[in-house]
């Protein structure tokens, strides 16, 4: 088998582990039925993972695990400590609470009252809560996508499937995007369509199952925000709700874009910075 085909064939091996650790983050699996999964020794599963992948299976599944916890924190706030932390896969609080508060700087209690203090007070009384950069595209960006349907908070499923699929066909420098297509408070869940995007040169060769698209030449509002992805919503809710009606702008008929600055990998939560690029009508 030649290089290219041992590639392609990793990368279909490795995209079943992807697809189980996001369906099922708080499930212990051993180490041996992850491996199984991908059809690779548990001998040398690990290191595989590792290199194609970034992190070590342990340290997806922590991320995945803790990302979902910051979504429960956030959106159910009658839920005890330790159904979030059981929900998460932990079997105590005080095991959920340092994991919780190593990787995203505060405790589990500390993020929810100050998730919802922000949410209640500065999104309805600060103009100045981001900085809007206007940002005219001169031409458009061409991307690579894999759609997802579902809940946005679980598109990192689709872009690790993504990366797995192009592998060396991403340049170091690429930039990842994400695209949103329907409001998440007038289109259920299940029926929410994104894509997670990264770009290309031109019009390259891709694999069947991964789709083409363009963010089009036009001019941008760009916010800039910093923090876990389950915090997106803030920024939004200021986009639309504050800085929108009051800047004399009309946002045109495209995709809402996100550009993911730094990698969630080897980044903590606490300091991922995201772009919101909202098209405005010239």
């Amino acid at each position: 088998m030649n290089k290219s085909r041992t590639r392609d064939d990793y990368s279909r091996r490795l995209m079943r582990v992807v697809q189980l650790l996001w369906q099922e983050p708080a499930r212990n699996y051993s180490l041996e039925q992850i491996a199984d999964v991908a059809h690779f020794s548990p001998f040398h599963f690990h290191r595989i993972y590792r290199e194609m992948m970034g992190e070590t299976v342990t340290a997806t599944q922590q991320r995945l695990r803790l990302h979902f916890a910051s979504r429960d924190l956030a959106q159910a706030s009658d839920w005890s400590l330790l159904r979030i932390a059981q929900r998460a896969g932990y079997q105590s609080s005080a095991a959920f609470v340092r994991s919780f508060a190593a990787a995203y700087g505060v405790t589990p209690g500390a993020y929810r009252r100050q998730r919802w203090q922000d949410l209640q007070f500065k999104i309805n009384q600060e103009m100045d809560m981001y900085t809007v950069e206007f940002r005219t595209l001169a031409a458009p960006i061409h991307l690579a996508t894999r759609r997802h349907r579902g809940a946005y908070l679980q598109i990192g499923e689709a872009f690790s499937l993504l990366q797995l699929a192009l592998q060396a066909q991403v340049a170091p420098d690429a930039r990842w995007f994400g695209l949103y297509f329907d409001d998440p408070k007038t289109v259920a869940e299940g029926q929410l369509r994104s894509d997670a995007a990264v770009e290309i040169k031109g019009t390259a060769s891709l694999p069947a199952d991964i789709g083409q698209a363009q963010i089009p030449a036009a001019r941008y509002a760009v916010i800039e925000h910093i923090g876990p992805y389950s915090e997106l919503e803030r920024a939004y809710h200021w986009l639309f709700g504050v800085w929108l009606p009051q800047s004399g702008e009309q946002a045109a008929s495209v995709p809402t874009i996100e550009q993911y600055l730094n990698d969630p990998s080897n980044t903590p939560p606490k300091d991922l910075r995201t772009e919101i690029w909202l098209a405005l009508v010239d």
